[in-house]
C-alpha cells in the first residue's frame, strides 16, 4: 500500500475511534485530523479508505501506533500532518513485516536460485534501511530535515516493492507484454515530463536558500530525470519489438 493510502486509512480508523469511543463530534474529529466534516462522514460510513482501514485495524503493531496518536489528540486536540505521515511510514513497515518475503529455498536451482536468494536478502536490507531512516526522521524536529529522511525511507520501501516484483517475475518466468504498453501514449508522457517538471523545478531552486530546501528539490529533480530515462527506454523497447 502507498503511504497516502495508509495515511487515509489512519484517519478513517482514528475518526471512528474518536467519534465512537471518545464522544467527538464530526466537526471536532475533522479539526483533530486536519480534514473536512464530509470526509469524516465518508470515513464513518466506510465509503472512503475502508480497505486500508481494515488492514490497519487488524495489525497489532499498527494499533499501538494509533493508540499513541489518540493520546496526542486527547492531550492537544489535534495531530500534525508530520505526525500523521510519520505514523503512516511506521504502520507501512509493520504491515510489510507481516507480509515479508521469507528467505526460503526456491524451487529453482543453479544460477537462478542464487539470484533469487540475493534479491530476497536485498529486500530485507531495503526494509531494514527504511526502518532506520524513519527512526531518524521521527527523532528530528526540523520539518525539512524530517522530510529528507522520510523521502529516503520511502525510496527504500519502493526499492523493496520493485525487488519483490522481480522475484515474482523470475519465479513465474514472466516478461513484459509490450502489446499492453502500446495502449499508453509514451511520447506525450515524456514530453510533459521534460517540459513541465524538470524546467519548473530549476526555476524554483534558484529562489531557495542553500540547505535542506535545495536538497529536497534535488530529490524531485533526480526522480523526474529518472522518469524521462525510463520512458525513453520503454520507447526504445517498443521500437525494437
Amino acid at each position: 500500500m502507498r503511504v497516502e493510502e495508509i495515511a487515509s486509512g489512519i484517519r478513517a480508523v482514528l475518526a471512528m475511534r474518536l467519534v465512537r469511543d471518545h464522544g467527538f463530534s464530526r466537526k471536532r474529529a475533522a479539526e483533530a485530523l486536519g480534514t473536512s466534516q464530509p470526509t469524516i462522514t465518508l470515513y464513518l460510513s466506510n465509503r472512503r479508505a475502508s480497505s486500508s482501514a481494515r488492514r490497519i485495524a487488524a495489525s497489532e503493531a499498527a494499533r499501538r501506533c494509533l493508540d499513541e496518536l489518540i493520546e496526542k489528540i486527547l492531550a492537544r486536540g489535534a495531530i500534525s500532518e508530520g505526525e500523521l505521515y510519520d505514523a503512516a511510514f511506521s504502520i507501512r513497515r509493520a504491515l510489510e513485516m507481516d507480509e515479508r518475503v521469507k528467505i526460503i529455498p526456491s524451487a529453482v536451482s543453479g544460477e537462478t536460485a542464487r539470484i533469487l536468494e540475493f534479491l530476497r536478502k536485498r529486500v530485507q536490507a531495503e526494509q531494514e534501511s527504511a526502518e532506520e531512516f524513519m527512526r531518524a526522521a521521527i527523532s528530528l524536529r526540523d520539518d525539512l530535515a524530517r522530510m529528507i529522511f522520510r523521502a529516503l525511507a520511502s525510496d527504500c520501501l519502493r526499492h523493496a516493492d520493485i525487488l519483490m516484483t522481480l522475484i515474482s517475475a523470475i519465479e513465474g518466468g514472466g516478461a513484459i507484454d509490450l502489446s499492453q504498453l502500446r495502449r499508453v501514449d509514451i511520447e506525450t508522457l515524456l514530453r510533459k515530463e521534460e517540459e513541465a517538471h524538470i524546467e519548473s523545478l530549476e526555476e524554483v531552486e534558484k529562489l531557495l536558500p542553500k540547505g535542506f530546501s535545495t536538497l529536497l528539490v534535488e530529490f524531485i529533480k533526480s526522480d523526474e530525470e529518472k522518469h524521462s530515462k525510463v520512458l525513453r527506454m520503454i520507447m526504445n523497447l517498443m521500437r525494437e519489438s
